[in-house]
């Protein structure tokens, strides 16, 4: 696991804001998905890229169409690509394809979180996981790749922070514990985006 902190400066951050306001608005809005036992996510979500990552009663699965739209998702912005691609490197994966992007918008007025998962939809579950957290500081918690049982670690994620998850972490347990309201001035509403880059295939 690889926690860069501050690797984004304000004017990157509110960059990458607009990335994603656009991209939403590419894909007719964010949605708040339900788990495959209807429950709710504690979030709302959008992709771009490939393909983009969808959640409903049938399960977890990559799509090249948005349900939203009936229409391809987004593509993935080139300064994205670019910026996946040398933070791959950093983990010594020179040939990185990030192919999608998940993004979860954790509103400040929601007690917003995420229980302990694996990322392991993906088809090739070898490259990295690469996360940009942007707003309010998140709580996030990580364990172990064998069992959602085993001990846990906190850590913050501050706004501009990466964590990429590779080797023995890419399919460790994680999960968002807690947003904390009102530790960032970039998003105009408080709450909190996190970019989930991924390469799928």
């Amino acid at each position: 696991m690889l926690h860069l902190k501050n690797y984004f400066n304000e004017s990157e951050q509110q960059a990458l804001v607009e990335l994603t306001r656009n991209i939403a608005k590419t894909n007719g809005g964010m949605t708040i998905p339900v788990m495959p036992t209807g429950s709710k996510f504690n979030c709302s979500q959008t992709s771009c890229g490939l393909v983009g990552w969808l959640s409903d009663r049938h399960g977890y699965r990559y799509s090249k169409i948005n349900p939203q739209n009936n229409q391809p998702f987004a593509a993935m912005p080139a300064e994205l690509v670019e910026i996946a691609q040398h933070l791959a490197k950093l983990v010594d994966e020179p040939n990185y394809q990030p192919e999608t992007c998940l993004i979860n918008f954790y509103a400040a007025e929601r007690k917003s979180k995420m229980g302990l998962h694996q990322d392991n939809t993906e088809r090739n579950l070898i490259p990295c996981i690469i996360s940009i957290s942007l707003g309010d500081d998140c709580i996030f918690s990580i364990g172990s790749n064998r069992s959602r049982k085993d001990p846990v670690t906190d850590i913050t994620l501050r706004s501009g922070d990466v964590l990429i998850l590779h080797g023995e972490t890419r399919l460790a347990y994680h999960a968002v514990k807690k947003i904390v309201p009102g530790t960032s001035p970039l998003l105009k509403n408080n709450g909190r985006l996190n970019l989930t880059i991924r390469q799928v295939y």
